[in-house]
């Protein structure tokens, strides 16, 4: 069913990919290939715009017939979920219980269930790499040293170091969060700061998870699904897992807007580009999307 969905997909295809370092679309086949020669690949996403979306089931499959042996990873799924979705993948439970357990994104059934199915169909491993909501709302409640208060079963759900560098990701963090007037007073900087603070917590326990798996499964390719705010320009978590493991070799894919301009320095924000139809309003912004 995934690969007759994908086939369909391919089809219809809205989208084009185009290589930062010359500006060149490139075929899918020929990117599943180029691929190959990386450890981790982020997939930046608009969550709502339905062509990205495409592009990763078209994308998964596309590397799968490279080396069945890819791995799946998401955001979209939390740390605390992870044996759900492992009894889920096996077929120890079914797609009622999983979902009742996994507290799955309302965009779920239309968005990422192809996903999930496709890798369940062919085997494959899904890692749930977020930290837990509850945990991030502590997080930006509290600010830093929430933790030290956690018991140990919540402790073990967020990444074991959490850094809040400033730099480009805290700047990119701060103009958009004030673009949008989100959270308040603008002007109010200890409340930015608890923010960006659970903002990296998401990227920290997202870089460790991936991570945990690269160790386990070191001659497999990670797929990572999150939003775009995550992994472009190299920052976030792509920020977070070079600062744990500088060998490992990540390329990033980024969105683009059908109509919008070429990127200065455009190798500096991604591997590739993935050109789409306009996204929806509120996800798009100076930085590219919302945290």
């Amino acid at each position: 069913m995934a690969l007759a969905l994908s086939g369909a997909c391919l089809a219809a295809q809205v989208y084009t990919y185009i290589e930062a370092k010359n500006g060149k679309e490139i075929g899918l086949d020929k990117l599943a290939a180029q691929l190959q020669k990386y450890d981790i690949v982020f997939f930046g996403e608009w969550h709502d715009n339905v062509a990205l979306h495409q592009a990763e089931a078209d994308l998964a499959a596309a590397l799968f017939t490279k080396d069945p042996r890819l791995l799946l990873s998401f955001e979209m799924f939390e740390r605390d979920v992870q044996n759900w979705l492992d009894a889920y993948q096996k077929g120890d439970i079914g797609e009622e219980e999983f979902l009742a357990n996994s507290r799955p994104w309302g965009n779920y059934a239309t968005d990422y269930r192809p996903l999930v199915e496709f890798a369940r169909q062919k085997g494959l491993s899904c890692v749930a790499a977020n930290v837990p909501r509850r945990l991030a709302g502590k997080a930006a409640r509290a600010g830093a040293g929430f933790e030290e208060e956690l018991p140990p079963e919540d402790r073990v759900l967020m990444a074991l170091k959490v850094n809040a560098p400033n730099g480009q990701y805290h700047d990119n963090f701060l103009a958009t969060m004030q673009a949008n007037a989100m959270h308040g007073d603008a002007q109010d900087t200890e409340l930015y700061d608890r923010l960006y603070f659970a903002q990296c917590l998401k990227d920290d326990t997202m870089a460790e998870s991936v991570l945990q798996y690269r160790e386990r499964y070191p001659k497999r390719l990670i797929l990572h699904f999150n939003g775009d705010f995550h992994s472009a320009g190299f920052l976030g978590t792509v920020e977070r897992v070079r600062w744990r493991n500088r060998k490992v070799k990540i390329a990033v894919i980024s969105p683009l807007e059908t109509n919008s301009p070429w990127p200065e320095n455009a190798h500096k924000t991604a591997t590739y580009f993935i050109r789409v139809p306009v996204a929806p309003e509120a996800e798009t912004g100076a930085t590219g999307g919302q945290p």
